[in-house]
């Protein structure tokens, strides 16, 4: 099942995407802007990761591609620790940085599982943790209605030291874009 938004889907990854997510793994400018860390991946392995991917039921993930061209995927967009439970989920957007960033793409995948999220999956609360010199992703999360709740000091080591970050997060109540 494919989710639309008004110019991006959301679609399940397929083997077509490996180029676009070896691609963007392998980009240190981007691996510098996102929490955690990766390292070099080679096309093989790339491809090994696409084909161990199982369904899970605490996770999601999607590649965004572009709604006039649904193979064109330009980034990713992940539900992570769903939690049935408590509602709750972690939310990590990625953009490929010539074929998706700046262009309106992030903010209309972010709002289309945002009220996937809140009507199918009847979460309550998505949150989001984004590194303090990565204002892109803060401006885009602050655009989508978000509310920064607060910094964790230290958290993540990143360009020779230590670096906060800001968390993030949306409640289903607060947002009208999801009803």
């Amino acid at each position: 099942m494919n989710l639309y938004g008004d110019n991006v889907v959301l679609r399940a990854i397929t083997q077509e995407d490996s180029i676009l997510l070896f691609n963007m793994i392998n980009d240190p400018d981007l691996e510098q802007m996102l929490g955690g860390s990766s390292y070099p991946v080679s096309m093989e392995k790339q491809v090994e990761w696409i084909q161990s991917q199982e369904e899970k039921k605490n996770i999601l993930r999607c590649i965004i591609a572009k709604k006039e061209s649904e193979k064109q995927g330009v980034g990713t967009i992940i539900l992570s620790d769903i939690d049935r439970k408590n509602g709750t989920a972690q939310i990590h957007i990625k953009m490929d940085k010539v074929l998706g960033q700046r262009k309106g793409y992030g903010t209309d995948a972010l709002k289309t599982i945002v009220q996937y999220a809140f009507n199918e999956m009847r979460l309550n609360c998505i949150y989001a943790d984004v590194l303090e010199y990565n204002v892109p992703s803060q401006k885009l999360f602050e655009k989508c209605s978000f509310t920064k709740d607060g910094v964790l000091r230290s958290r993540i080591y990143k360009n020779g030291g230590y670096r906060n970050i800001i968390s993030y997060s949306l409640l289903k109540k607060d947002v009208s874009y999801a009803e």
